[in-house]
């Protein structure tokens, strides 16, 4: 048998090779599809939501888990270009307790607030901006920034850290992240415009039902009161506090508090001239602070809180401010933005206004009342005391011409009685006509007439405008 050469292996070297190449594309494709179908879900889950505050946490527990992540971070980006609010993933309870204090926008995440574009590094610190990390905060490495805009403008950056495996974020990562970004900014202006719609509506309920009480004969307290709950539930803060001038307006008082006892309202008087609420009072104007505990203003909030952001909203225009109302969120809280500061100052003015409306109604039925006082002291006066002092002239008339002693001595008692009947009703009349005490609410004419005597409701007869001495002594009406 004819020896037969051997067969090259070649052919099958290069059938592996492209077996192999096509395998690991295949298993590219398939891991790409897969990373998709998780993008497409996390897009639908991040819109799922309109609470703002819920919608900002689930971006960020969505980008870690794309991305494998182990910490995750969403500044929120204020109007003087720092960080406002910042919300932290994959850290627990005590090492959010460790953390110092949170970012404030400077160093590495100041750069992509100044420059928002995305960064990814191999490690923080290597870069030539990176300020390290506050005291007590775990240390991290791999690092990618992508910036979140709404509506064109940056509303905030995500910060990723720490690639599980120990790996760098790469392209792909990024890729991934930016199109997550590019969603959870519609997801965020979807909630923010419900949150707006939401808070105008409640607006208008609060401002029906405040001009509602007022107009049903409701007191200032109660009115002051509503004012306070309303205003706190539209704005999302833990406490609302209202404070009316005081000491010649030179100080603020709380008069009313709403989320926290008004024992443990601390202080319960501040000065106008260092405190936030002095400042809306002096200025007609909002004063917002995103964070009392950086400031040297003190807190008007729980005697056991911390302060965090806060606002003070005057209740009336400049000129004519009335009282202050005043807000505060607990730390860690986002600040109150511009819609919900020009909704609670509108709140404001309009109860304000609702109040002004009230005391005008309250002077104008006091007007009524002692308008009616001097009615019933001038009938008092001009009729009911001249018949009475007619008929004790006529009984005394017709003393002469009773005989027997018994019958004089009647007449005489009767005549006494008159006398000292026109003598109290003067002493009621004086007490008509005298202003009431500042404060005090006017008497009516049976109050007047129950502690009307001529020994201590009132001056004696002889010492009345009208003059008039007793009848037996010949005096006049």
């Amino acid at each position: 048998m004819a020896n037969v050469p051997p067969r090259s292996l070649m052919p099958h070297t290069r059938l592996d090779e492209v077996l192999s190449e096509l395998r690991a594309r295949l298993e590219t494709v398939l891991a790409t599809r897969d990373r998709v179908h998780a993008l497409l879900d996390a897009v639908v889950s991040v819109g799922g939501d309109l609470d703002l505050q819920t919608v900002l946490r689930r971006i960020v527990e969505t980008a870690t888990t794309l991305v494998d992540a182990t910490y995750g971070a969403l500044g929120v980006i204020g109007e003087d270009d720092t960080l406002v609010q910042f919300i932290p993933v994959g850290l627990s309870e005590e090492e959010i307790a460790r953390v110092e204090h949170w970012p404030h926008g400077l160093g590495l995440l100041g750069l992509l607030i100044k420059e928002p574009r995305t960064l990814r590094l191999h490690r923080i610190a290597e870069h030539p901006e990176s300020s390290g990390f506050p005291p007590g905060h775990p240390p991290m490495g791999g690092f990618l920034g992508v910036p979140i805009r709404v509506r064109e403008k940056v509303f905030g950056n995500l910060y990723l850290t720490e690639k599980r495996g120990g790996g760098d974020f790469g392209e792909d990562d990024e890729a991934v992240v930016v199109a997550l970004a590019a969603a959870a900014g519609v997801a965020i202006e979807n909630a923010r415009l419900y949150e707006e719609t939401r808070g105008r509506e409640i607006w208008l309920q609060a401002s029906s039902e405040v001009t509602t009480r007022l107009l049903s004969g409701a007191g200032s307290a109660e009115v002051l009161a509503l004012v306070a709950r309303r205003a706190r539930e539209m704005s999302g803060a833990d406490v609302a506090v209202v404070l009316l001038p005081c000491a010649g307006g030179e100080r603020l008082r709380v008069t009313v508090a709403d989320g926290v006892p008004a024992g443990r309202v601390s202080p319960a008087e501040v000065a106008v001239t260092d405190s936030l609420p002095g400042r809306a009072y002096t200025s007609g104007e909002p004063v917002v602070v995103a964070d009392l505990a950086e400031t040297a203003i003190p807190a008007l909030v729980c005697e056991r809180s911390r302060a965090g952001p806060a606002v003070a909203v005057p209740l009336g225009a400049a000129g004519a401010v009335r009282g202050v109302l005043s807000l505060g969120r607990r730390p860690g809280r986002p600040p109150f933005g511009g819609p919900h500061v020009r909704m609670l100052h509108s709140f404001a003015g309009q109860a304000s206004l609702a109040l002004e409306l009230a005391e005008a109604r309250a002077d104008a039925e006091r007007l009524l009342l002692l308008e009616d006082r001097d009615r019933i002291a001038k009938d008092l006066h001009d009729v009911v005391i001249q018949r009475l002092f007619g008929v004790a002239m006529t009984l005394m008339g017709a003393m002469r011409l009773l005989d027997r002693p018994e019958a004089r001595t009647r007449v005489r008692h009767a005549i006494d009685e008159l006398d000292g009947t026109i003598r109290r009703i003067r002493s009621a009349i004086f007490a008509l006509q005298s202003p009431p005490a500042p404060g005090a609410s006017p008497p009516g004419a049976r109050m007047a007439w129950r502690h009307a005597t001529p020994s201590k409701a009132a001056p004696a007869a002889r010492d009345l405008p009208d003059g008039g001495g007793g009848i037996s002594r010949g005096g006049r009406p």
